[in-house]
């Protein structure tokens, strides 16, 4: 029998080796190793079920070798949600060899020209491993991977399904499909006759991927033991699903397995300055505060003369979802935070959003640019909040200094160039 040129994948079970490969991993932007750390506090931030849950998560460095600094970003290694995967596994019919080794090489009889087994591929390890930590449940399937599918399905309407979503004709309905699609087990339940073979099913998905959280606390701390804080929100998607990494932080949140492995992200240009003299500009609704908490940390911690510190901030509820509310206070009482501009966009007083309170505080907000050298960090969403707050700083500056749009904008590239227009976007 001839096969087909993807056909390279051989896996074979009851092997004796290492229970995991972990030598295969797909870091993106790594800075140091992977560690593996425990959970040692979790606070919610937020109040009311009409709300993002969000928490400031608290991790055990003392075994950690890494130094970080305020504005550093950890890259969470997630696991897939544990009853989803076995629901994969049982309709595969792999329950039974699940937790046994597994071995996975190159087919010798392959046609494919060079094989590799992809990288994120443990070459030994355990089916229920490899579903949990490794492969991405939650990624739209592509019309090839349709196609793959359809050779290991037999109930005649779900082929002409398949087939009808992998043709040309079939466009409008295979983008009806992915939005209904959030996991592979819908996939699998969409298709209840189709039972593809776990070597193919591992040429085609794509690799789980860490997920970035930036450092909400300073090192400076004389926390015992050695500890660092972050800040997630969970997600909330169609079908009760929750967010990937998320969904499974709350779990072990609620739970008594706490460990969590990570790593530091290459460090950009997101630092305090030097010289704790100079003014600074903080702006990051929502979530995009959890940076700044950690520089007024450290700004408390110093034992040197402060500049000035502005914070803009925005949430949807000044009383429910105002992060670290109790934190800026301490700062604001202190001196350490020095100007606090904050709004919401859900209370009786109308939507107000952070773009919104620099432009009614414009004369003020150039100044300190202009003439007293501030550097202005922006931390959120980089589809809308982190474009729509530039181009207000452009609009503010046009209007207080009377300049034109490409002056303006000439300005604001060179306070990019000059590391004093810093940004943090997620996408």
């Amino acid at each position: 029998m001839t096969m087909e040129p993807n056909d390279y994948l051989k896996i074979s079970f009851n092997v004796k080796g290492d229970v995991e490969n972990t030598n295969r991993r797909i870091l993106p932007f790594a800075d140091s190793l992977v560690y593996e750390s425990r959970i040692l506090d979790a606070r919610r931030l937020t109040a009311g079920a009409d709300v993002k849950r969000t928490y400031d998560v608290v991790l055990d460095l003392q075994n950690v070798d890494k130094h970080f600094q305020p504005g550093d970003t950890i890259a969470i290694l997630p696991e897939n949600n544990h009853d989803e995967v076995t629901q994969i596994l049982q309709h595969l019919n792999l329950l039974s060899v699940a937790d046994v080794t597994y071995f996975i090489e190159i087919h010798m009889e392959t046609t494919k020209k060079k094989p590799i087994i992809p990288a994120h591929i443990p070459t030994c390890g355990t089916l229920r491993k490899l579903f949990t930590k490794r492969l991405d449940l939650r990624s739209p399937p592509k019309k090839m991977f349709l196609k793959m599918l359809l050779r290991f399905t037999t109930d005649v309407q779900e082929i002409e399904r398949l087939q009808h979503l992998c043709s040309p004709s079939g466009s409008l309905a295979y983008n009806d499909f992915l939005k209904d699609c959030r996991s592979f087990l819908h996939l699998l339940q969409s298709f209840p006759s189709c039972k593809p073979p776990v070597a193919r099913l591992v040429e085609h998905m794509t690799p789980l991927q860490p997920r970035p959280y930036s450092v909400s606390s300073s090192p400076l701390t004389n926390a015992t033991p050695k500890q660092l804080h972050f800040t997630f929100s969970i997600i909330e998607l169609e079908n009760n699903l929750k967010g990937v990494c998320t969904g499974w932080l709350e779990r072990l949140i609620q739970g008594t397995e706490k460990n969590v492995q990570f790593y530091f992200r290459r460090p950009n240009n997101f630092r305090l300055p030097t010289d704790m003299t100079v003014p600074i500009i903080m702006i990051g609704p929502g979530t995009g505060v959890a940076p700044f908490i950690g520089f007024l940390q450290h700004r408390e911690l110093q034992n040197a003369e402060l500049g000035a510190a502005w914070l803009f901030y925005g949430c949807r509820y000044l009383e429910r979802d105002f992060l670290y509310k109790t934190e800026v206070d301490t700062f604001l009482d202190t001196g350490i935070l020095t100007k606090l501009f904050c709004c919401s966009s859900r209370d009786r007083f109308g939507r107000v959003y952070v773009q919104d309170l620099i432009t009614k505080h414009s004369d003020s907000f150039v100044d300190k640019i202009v003439n007293e050298d501030a550097v202005i960090y922006v931390c959120g969403d980089a589809k809308n909040m982190v474009k729509q707050v530039r181009d207000t700083i452009v609009n503010c500056l046009m209007s207080v200094m009377s300049w034109p749009l490409s002056d303006a904008e000439d300005y604001v590239k060179q306070l990019q160039k000059t590391n004093r227009y810093i940004q943090d976007e997620w996408i």
